[in-house]
């Protein structure tokens, strides 16, 4: 596959000519690189050029799909006594071996996790265990406290979907529904408001322009606070 040299990055992309297509795209296809579509009465040169004019978000996608690719190699160890972040603080991990199947119990400031002997140094399962609680507390707050603001701001959405994104914390569609990162569950509430939020005003603009900045302004008026804690912090929250 060719590559084209963006930002000091070598990108792979490939060029197909559509019958069906009236406009130039391009798509990101995870595993193969960048695909620019032309219709016909395009030339390949006007294809690659489209490409090189949409360098900005080639790299941003690239290195998205960087980031998730590493995101699947690492993850957190878990061994009895370990902190996990929970709304912006620390909770105790506690592994307990006894027991015939695997439970997990929740106080205010700790997790406690029981395992049979056998599967007690299975961090597979011990992180797919982890994941569901994580994912419980998720379903609990995050579609209440987007009902919430969206009551408060006058917003209408379709629906909540709770996911574990490895790169979004949170997704806007055309059809008015929200995808939110499971994982908001380890940062503080106001990160968390920040991101919800954020989608709601996707609902009014479905894009990332200024007029789009000053709506999530007036509703999060230390935006830019949760948006740098993202940048410094986002990238431990991790299960």
């Amino acid at each position: 596959m060719p590559k084209i040299k963006l930002g000091g990055q070598a990108i792979e992309f490939r060029l197909r000519e559509s019958k069906r297509a009236k406009r130039l795209s391009i798509r990101f296809i995870p595993q193969s690189g960048f695909e620019v579509v032309y219709p016909m009465g395009k030339t390949k040169s006007e294809a690659l050029a489209f490409l090189e004019e949409q360098e900005r978000w080639v790299l941003k996608t690239w290195s998205e799909a960087q980031a998730e690719a590493n995101n699947l190699t690492r993850g957190r160890h878990y061994v009895d006594g370990v902190e996990l972040p929970y709304f912006g603080k620390s909770i105790t991990f506690r592994l307990r071996a006894s027991g015939e199947k695997a439970d997990y119990k929740y106080s205010e400031d700790q997790l406690e996790l029981t395992l049979p002997n056998r599967f007690h140094a299975d961090q597979r399962l011990i992180r797919n265990i982890v994941e569901d609680f994580y994912r419980l507390q998720a379903k609990r707050y995050l579609p209440a406290r987007t009902w919430e603001l969206a009551q408060l701001y006058g917003f209408h959405y379709n629906r909540v979907r709770i996911k574990n994104q490895k790169t979004r914390w949170g997704s806007c569609s055309a059809k008015r529904n929200i995808n939110l990162n499971l994982r908001l569950m380890m940062a503080p509430d106001g990160a968390i408001d920040y991101v919800i939020i954020h989608e709601l005003c996707h609902l009014r603009e479905l894009n990332h322009s200024p007029a789009f900045w000053t709506l999530v302004e007036a509703y999060c008026p230390d935006f830019l606070r949760w948006k740098d804690w993202f940048k410094q912090y986002g990238p431990s929250l991790i299960l």
